[in-house]
């Protein structure tokens, strides 16, 4: 599956604020072919479920809010790599990149065991070995 967008540079990037867009544009710069395609904010997992809710619509935005969101998901072909941006790292960005694994191929079983990749301003070197250790990539940019 390919991601919706392509891999370029752009001004906004859905679910980026502030230093997380300078941090993603630096890293497209810097690798402008690492990927085929992107998506970004993409939702994995249930959500939370409204017990006795009525109305379609705001069941439908609960599960919706609640939803897991990965920053980026970054495609080679059918090759998916979970991609999470900071400005600085630390030992939680490894609990939430393995939680966004778990759903995804929950919610994808059809696509292989993805990628990890973290993409930040300043990661220390204690936070830099664990993120190594666990098979999480890491670019500083």
């Amino acid at each position: 599956m390919p991601g919706r967008l392509p891999y370029v540079k752009r001004r906004f990037y859905p679910h980026m604020v502030g230093d997380e867009i300078e941090i993603w544009g630096r890293f497209v710069d810097m690798f402008p072919n690492r990927f085929d395609s992107v998506d970004y904010d993409f939702r994995v997992g249930e959500g939370t479920v409204i017990e006795g809710g009525d109305m379609d619509s705001y069941v439908r935005m609960a599960v919706m809010l609640s939803q897991k969101r990965i920053d980026v998901i970054g495609w080679v072909g059918d090759i998916p790599t979970i991609i999470e941006v900071k400005r600085r790292v630390g030992l939680s960005t490894l609990g939430q990149v393995l939680g966004y694994r778990v759903l995804f191929l929950k919610d994808f079983k059809h696509f292989g065991f993805p990628d990890l990749l973290v993409v930040c301003a300043a990661i220390s070197p204690d936070d830099h070995y664990v993120l190594k250790e666990n098979k999480v990539q890491v670019e500083v940019v």
